[in-house]
């Protein structure tokens, strides 16, 4: 292929995929295309590096965002001070270690602390446990060894803090070395590690936290910018009081922001919930867009998930795109079908004109012919007579060839419509069925009930409905993963599929909840086909978090009575739903047992 003809099927893969008219993209479908091996830029393969490396530590981790902020806002300029501060951080490092090898040697050796050689190797083993993986690795064995030395002995290392260490008034334990602690009572190093662990996550929660979601709040964003900078540095407990006092100050103001932020969310939903509803009104001839104003109200109507929106916009947009294009096409096949029918409309009219001139021609021939007696004449007629015949008879065959072949383009483009508005049908089913289970969801269920409720009606026959919730779906959520809980969730709308009727309907009401209308179905009936189900499920595992699991479900059934509604017949079956949680779970209740249960 030619550049030209690789350019213009790189634009065209562009428009089929529906991806981002990028030049990363392009260029990446490009090379794709012409076979040539894309090469990788610097931005990238660092983007690929920093994803590899580890954020085991609160440094790691600044250390990697400032990297990934340099890539983000592609201002290499920072460049130069990041490697640079890199270099001078990893040669400090380097050049601590021979001063750090040679001072606990010498504290190893000197004998004149009182310390004898069991003590120094416990207190160096409890270093290295639990600085082992720490930068400041070095300081702490200085500091370590420099405990056994006598003052003029000592080297220089981090700085200890100026303040007696007692029980009373503690050092801050960021500024104290293990070794510098081991001689103060034990309850006194203990108080000294929970206190560092409780700066270190407190100085973690600003970070991480509190200050990424203050973006918008930049007045609150500095001061707890402020407030991480005070953790590290603070040593007395009047420092302590005070940032005390001022992250309660600041956390009530983020409260009080909180409380709007949540009051605004709910107007804006209840808003999107009236506008929803006056289109659905505005537009309910139209199925497929009133199928997807449906979805997006399914969705506001529950606690909002990001992974579920994205989930459902990823769906939504692939269902509009092939409506858009069915709906185009009907809409060409519409106009197609519209100029046949005028074109059909004026043949007729051409063949109606002209009959009325050969009509009027005949007449004059026949007039003529009748005032004369000229043999020669009357042969000049018959010739002008058979000559426009000839013609008239061309030109009515002609007409009536285009007249065929307009009525066999008419019907192939109205069997072409009829598809068209087969699989614009086909398309709009889909926002009925819920995407994880393929059961219906709750638009299909509420569809489904209205055909059953009158059909109930018209015939008298029963009508039962089974409501089943999944037996401590939230434990199994906690400890086997969301992924663990979806794969419960297909499994379970499998087993109800192939243990009910071809005539029972299967809907996914909701998060765990499924409910099952069983048409001609009597209330024992019912029970019987949900225990029948309960029994199927007990025999059948299923694969979550790579291990075998097994689920059970609770069930509550309700017979369909005169002057119920959905929303009737659906609470008592969910109350006996909730009877049979209680009773012990993986059991079948009836509204009957509600009746039982209240009158004991």
């Amino acid at each position: 292929m030619t550049a030209s003809e690789i350019a213009r099927e790189t634009i065209k893969q562009i428009a089929v995929r529906r991806v981002e008219p990028t030049p990363d993209n392009y260029t990446q479908i490009y090379h794709e295309i012409s076979g040539k091996p894309v090469k990788e830029d610097a931005a990238v393969a660092l983007r690929k590096a920093l994803k590899q490396l580890p954020h085991d530590s609160l440094e790691q981790t600044n250390w990697i965002n400032r990297w990934e902020k340099v890539l983000k806002q592609d201002n290499w300029q920072g460049l130069g001070e990041l490697l640079t501060e890199s270099m001078q951080q990893e040669l400090s490092h380097s050049n601590k270690w021979p001063k750090a090898i040679r001072t606990l040697l010498q504290g190893w050796d000197d004998k004149r602390s009182g310390v004898d050689v069991a003590r120094k190797r416990e207190t160096l083993e409890r270093v290295l446990i639990n600085f082992g993986s720490d930068a400041s690795l070095s300081d702490k064995l200085i500091g370590m060894a420099n405990h056994w030395l006598p003052a003029e002995a000592r080297v220089d290392s981090a700085p200890l803090a100026d303040m007696p260490t007692t029980a009373d008034s503690p050092a801050p334990v960021a500024a104290i070395t293990e070794a510098s602690t081991e001689m103060l009572p034990k309850d006194v190093q203990q108080f000294h590690g929970a206190f560092a662990i409780l700066q270190t996550l407190l100085k973690q929660t600003l970070q991480l936290g509190l200050i990424p979601r203050l973006e918008g709040y930049p007045d609150l964003q500095a001061e707890a910018l402020a407030l991480q900078e005070t953790t590290e540095r603070a040593k007395k407990l009047k420092e302590w009081e005070s940032l005390a006092k001022s992250l309660k100050a600041l956390l009530m103001r983020v409260e009080v922001i909180g409380a709007k932020e949540d009051d605004v969310r709910g107007d804006i939903i209840d808003l999107l919930h009236l506008l929803l509803s006056n289109i659905g009104e505005l537009v309910a001839e139209d199925g497929w867009l009133t199928g997807q104003v449906y979805a997006v109200q399914s969705i506001i109507s529950g606690p909002l998930d990001r992974a579920k929106l994205k989930q459902a916009e990823k769906s939504l947009k692939e269902v509009v795109y092939k409506q858009s294009l069915v709906k185009h096409s009907l809409m060409e096949a519409k106009n197609s079908f519209k100029t046949l029918i005028g074109t059909f409309i004026d043949k007729l009219k051409y063949m109606g004109d002209a009959s009325d001139l050969y009509s009027g021609k005949i007449e004059n021939y026949a007039k003529e012919l009748s005032q004369t007696d000229d043999l020669i004449k009357i042969n000049e007629l018959v010739n002008h007579l058979m000559r426009d015949t000839s013609v008239m008879q061309t030109d009515i065959l002609r007409s009536r060839d285009d007249l065929l072949s307009q009525q066999r383009l008419a019907n192939d483009t109205q069997a072409r419509m009829q598809l068209l508005q087969d699989e614009l049908q086909q398309l709009s089913e889909v926002v009925r069925i819920d995407q994880l289970t393929g059961v219906l969801n709750r638009r299909g269920m509420d569809e489904a009930f209205s055909t059953e409720i009158a059909r109930h009606q018209r015939s008298g026959e029963a009508l039962s409905v089974a409501l089943l919730d999944i037996d401590n779906f939230k434990m199994l959520n906690d400890q086997h993963g969301h992924a663990a809980g979806d794969a419960a969730l297909k499994h379970l709308a499998a087993v109800i599929k192939r243990a009910v009727r071809p005539t029972d309907i299967v809907t996914r009401m909701g998060g765990e909840e499924f409910v099952v209308i069983l048409p001609n179905t009597q209330l024992a009936e019912a029970v019987m086909t949900m225990s029948r189900l309960q029994r199927a499920l007990t025999k059948e595992y299923f694969l979550g978090n790579n291990q075998k699991l097994l689920i059970t479900f609770s069930a509550g059934v309700a017979l369909f009575q005169g002057g119920d509604d959905v929303n009737s017949i659906l609470l008592r079956a969910d109350q006996a739903m909730y009877l049979a949680k209680k009773s012990g779970k993986n059991r079948v209740m009836t509204e009957l047992d509600l009746q039982t249960s209240a009158a004991s």
